[in-house]
């Protein structure tokens, strides 16, 4: 009976493993499986950021509206969504650090840029009046439309008219500060109704100055007799004065509502014998009301 159980044996197995070629044939024959997920690669793709915005910028002088101190960043966005900015950060050797100055300002795509009225620190001015920009860049504090935050650095065009411009008139006002004190004396009235007044330059350290034109607002003329036979310039250390006459320019209701700079006067002073360096006239309060006074009267305006 031995050669039974071996033969009941042996057909049993034959059958399993027949049934196991099986299997695996008929599981060969069918679909393919999914590949296993990796949560973290899928997670990793989901959190991706987003790429910087595509944005452009440069300085502008807007003088409608500028203030001293100021310069207009123009931010072009080439992108296809809106971009918010928090901050900007001008930085330029040339300039002395202020760090980053808060905004909150919506920034569209558009080939129009948006202005951002940033300001600037102290001019450096390693060579004078004689002094240009250096390269600069501003640091934008962006979120994109997904909420993402990124800190964007663009350079500025280089060389720079605009901060060539800037560098100069601060360096020429630090220079005009050192050399000599600008004063607008009392007004008063002339016969004809204009007003009459001097312009005073004391000098200071000992500086040779002198002045070589005046020149008149958006709203008043200002004429220098003294001047139309040429430059005024005292010795080292000698004061120098400029009698001026002040009139009326412009009489319009709207440009006299819209004047930006109604005082806005400037005068040219020689340090030394140098070439003429324009600053600002200062005018105290007592002779801007005085200037205001003449304008109504004599644009006849009613009170």
């Amino acid at each position: 009976m031995r050669w039974i159980r071996i033969a009941v044996v042996g057909a049993f197995l034959l059958t399993a493993a027949t049934a196991a070629v099986g299997g695996s044939l008929a599981g060969s024959d069918g679909p393919a499986s999914e590949p296993a997920t990796d949560p973290a690669a899928s997670s990793s793709a989901a959190t991706a950021p987003s790429a910087p915005p595509d944005l452009t910028a440069t300085a502008e002088i807007r003088r409608s509206f500028m203030a001293p101190g100021i310069v207009a960043i123009a931010v072009t966005n080439h992108g296809e969504a809106p971009v918010q900015v928090g901050g900007v950060e001008l930085r330029s050797e040339s300039f002395a650090p202020l760090g980053v100055q808060e905004f909150d300002a919506h920034v569209p795509p558009s080939t129009n840029p948006r202005d951002l009225l940033t300001s600037y620190g102290e001019a450096r001015c390693p060579d004078g009046v004689d002094s240009t920009a250096a390269p600069a860049a501003v640091v934008l504090d962006v979120t994109t439309e997904d909420g993402e935050a990124h800190q964007v650095t663009l350079d500025l065009p280089f060389p720079n008219g605009t901060l060539d411009r800037l560098v100069h008139e601060a360096c020429a006002a630090l220079a005009i500060a050192a050399a000599t004190a600008i004063e607008l004396g009392d007004l008063a009235t002339a016969a004809d109704g204009t007003l009459e007044g001097d312009l005073v330059l004391r000098p200071l350290d000992g500086a040779a100055v002198g002045a070589t034109e005046v020149r008149g607002s958006v709203l008043f003329t200002v004429a220098f007799p003294p001047l139309a036979a040429g430059p005024i310039a005292g010795a080292a250390g000698e004061p120098v004065t400029v009698p001026l006459v002040f009139d009326a320019f412009r009489c319009e209701g709207h440009a006299v509502g819209d004047a930006k700079q109604p005082f806005g006067f400037t005068v040219w002073i020689t340090i030394d014998g140098a070439d003429p360096i324009a600053t600002p006239l200062p005018v105290p309060d007592a002779q801007r009301d005085d200037l205001w006074a003449m304008l109504d009267t004599r644009c006849d305006h009613d009170d």
